[in-house]
């Protein structure tokens, strides 16, 4: 049975939406610019003057979840309305394309001990977005090396074949891997490769001479140029040569 009191609640629930509604949609409407709601003011139409005109003792509501304005011609006194279609929405703001750069520490040891006091380093900073190739270019280029021979870049060098993870240019070119994880160099990113900062691996070039290049991941610079090149940030030390003088070439340059 529907009493007097039904009707009260139905009226009251009503009237606190409708004012929910107008308090939205003020609050939409002030958002807005001053010269955008001049602008909006000055240009609704009317369908009696059949042109656009100003309106005037106008209010806003929502309809629909849309914000629309109500009111009066200002010429022929008419009622006038204008759909003012997202309004609501936030700006969207501006998508950032940054470009991570991954700087890494990267040394040979300059004598048998390996001791820290006497490695040659060079800090690298190159896009995460290069192959492992790519870094392989870089790091032989840094040191004066020409990258003339096979590589791999491996977690560990005390039982290559028991790698845990190890990427090989073997792979790449068809040839049998040294150690069965191995993945290849020419596809592989070095983001791909390198994710957790502080990670270290073993750049091994030249299966025949053996030169091991440690690498160290330091850190993750981000910039808005997309089209950065690789660069030597620091240099420390003179590297060793990839091809040293043989002892017959020091005799014929003697005599």
């Amino acid at each position: 049975m529907i009493t007097d009191q039904w009707f009260t609640n139905k009226i009251k629930n009503k009237s606190s939406m409708t004012e929910k509604f107008l308090k939205e949609a003020q609050k939409i409407w002030l958002a807005l610019s001053t010269d955008i709601r001049r602008k909006i003011l000055s240009n609704v139409w009317c369908g009696q003057c059949a042109t656009s005109v100003t309106i005037c003792d106008y209010s806003t509501t929502l309809e629909g979840g849309v914000l629309v304005l109500k009111g009066f011609c200002g010429t022929c006194g008419h009622k006038v309305a204008r759909v003012l279609e997202g309004c609501d929405e936030k700006p969207k703001k501006p998508r950032k394309c940054a470009l991570e750069c991954y700087i890494f520490d990267i040394w040979l040891y300059g004598d048998e001990d390996c001791s820290d006091d006497n490695r040659i380093i060079r800090k690298i900073q190159i896009p995460g977005t290069k192959s492992l190739y790519s870094f392989a270019e870089v790091i032989t280029g840094a040191f004066g090396f020409y990258l003339d021979h096979c590589f791999g870049f491996y977690d560990t060098l005390n039982i290559r074949k028991n790698s845990k993870k190890a990427f090989e240019l073997f792979v790449d070119i068809g040839e049998e891997p040294t150690a069965s994880v191995a993945k290849g160099v020419k596809k592989i990113k070095i983001s791909q490769a390198f994710r957790n900062i502080g990670e270290r691996m073993i750049f091994l070039f030249d299966y025949g001479d053996g030169w091991q290049f440690n690498v160290e991941f330091k850190e993750i610079r981000n910039f808005e140029k997309r089209d950065l090149k690789p660069v030597i940030l620091e240099s420390i030390g003179e590297p060793p040569l990839q091809y040293p003088p043989c002892e017959d070439e020091f005799e014929e340059g003697e005599a």
